[in-house]
């Protein structure tokens, strides 16, 4: 296991120690928490459903996945926030705590294993060459 996945999986289990210990509306709890809560969540899940290894550097596959990872802790965050409000038992602890077992379970759980195909509109467009490159039938047999 890499360093990221353990990094991941523990990240939570830190903040929520960090909540559980520091005095509340404090700098080092607040700035633990913003990160946490923007970071960490989305970045497990995309890592965890990426069926192809990240392999591009350019500045857009960075932006797509800094711009994924925010989304999807966005998403789980407000998921988690919204079931304990709806069942009368939201505080911060047991949204942290929810939070950093979806994280830990998302980073310990090995990556999917897909087909690595070409997306669909690549696959498309290269469908009339492969036809053209064919013996065609002759008409008179």
């Amino acid at each position: 296991m890499t360093p990221l996945r353990w990094a991941l999986a523990l990240s939570g289990w830190a903040v929520l120690a960090v909540a559980t210990y520091l005095p509340d509306a404090g700098v080092p709890l607040v700035a633990a928490t913003t990160v946490f809560l923007l970071v960490c969540p989305g970045l497990a899940a995309s890592r965890w459903a990426r069926s192809a290894p990240a392999y591009a550097r350019d500045r857009a596959a960075v932006l797509e996945a800094g711009v994924l990872t925010l989304v999807l802790s966005l998403s789980l965050g407000v998921l988690v926030a919204e079931t304990l409000y709806l069942s009368d038992t939201f505080t911060v602890t047991r949204a942290l705590l929810a939070l950093a077992v979806a994280t830990s379970v998302l980073a310990l759980t090995p990556k999917r294993r897909g087909r690595h195909r070409a997306p669909r509109a690549a696959r498309d467009a290269g469908a009339p060459a492969a036809a053209a490159d064919r013996p065609q039938p002759r008409a008179s047999e």
